[in-house]
C-alpha cells in the first residue's frame, strides 16, 4: 500500500510539471506565411495595327512609362564622383634641436659622430681646453645624452685632430 501511495504522489507531480503548464498557457495560433514581395509590373503596350490599316493615335498620357532597367535606356543612373586620393598631412620641420636628438638615437655612426663634434665644437668655442672625457660634454650642457657606440669600438676624443673618433676597444 505505502508503495502504490508513492507511486500515486509521483503521477500527480509528474502531471503537475511546469513543461505542462507552459503548453498550457502558450499561444497555438499559426503564424502568416509572408507574402512574396510584388513585381513590378510591365508596361502596356496597345497592340500594333493590322495589315493594310493605319496605325491608330495613342495620347501620351495614357502610354505608361517603363520601369528603370538596363533594356530602357532613357534612365541614366546617376553619376558617382571618384573619390580624391587622400593626401597626407604635411609634416612639420623638425627643430634643430630635434634633429640633433634622432641623430643622438641613431644606428648610423656617422650621425653620432657629427652630433658629438659639433658638442666638442661648441665646449672649445666657451673653454680653453679638450674635455677630458666625452662624458663631459654631457655634463656642460652641450649634449643631452651619449650615443651608444658600435658594438667592439667606442667614441674618443683625438687630442691632435680636436675631432671625436671611432676606435676599437682593447
Amino acid at each position: 500500500m505505502k508503495l502504490l501511495g508513492k507511486m500515486l504522489v509521483c503521477v500527480v507531480l509528474a502531471g503537475c510539471s511546469q513543461e505542462s503548464l507552459e503548453l498550457a498557457q502558450r499561444d497555438i495560433t499559426p503564424v502568416p506565411k509572408p507574402q512574396p514581395a510584388p513585381q513590378p509590373e510591365e508596361t502596356i503596350l496597345p497592340e500594333p495595327p493590322a495589315k493594310g490599316t493605319e496605325p491608330a493615335e495613342v495620347e501620351p498620357s495614357k502610354i505608361e512609362p517603363l520601369p528603370a532597367t538596363v533594356e530602357n535606356p532613357e534612365v541614366v543612373p546617376p553619376k558617382v564622383e571618384p573619390t580624391p586620393p587622400k593626401t597626407e598631412p604635411a609634416k612639420p620641420e623638425l627643430t634643430p634641436e630635434e634633429i640633433k636628438n634622432r641623430k643622438l638615437i641613431s644606428d648610423d655612426p656617422e650621425d653620432n659622430l657629427e652630433v658629438l663634434n659639433q658638442a666638442l665644437d661648441a665646449w672649445l668655442a666657451t673653454h680653453d681646453e679638450l674635455p677630458e672625457k666625452i662624458a663631459d660634454l654631457v655634463m656642460g650642457d652641450h649634449l643631452p645624452m651619449l650615443p651608444m657606440a658600435p658594438m667592439g669600438q667606442r667614441f674618443e676624443i683625438d687630442q691632435i685632430t680636436k675631432r671625436v673618433v671611432l676606435v676599437a676597444n682593447n
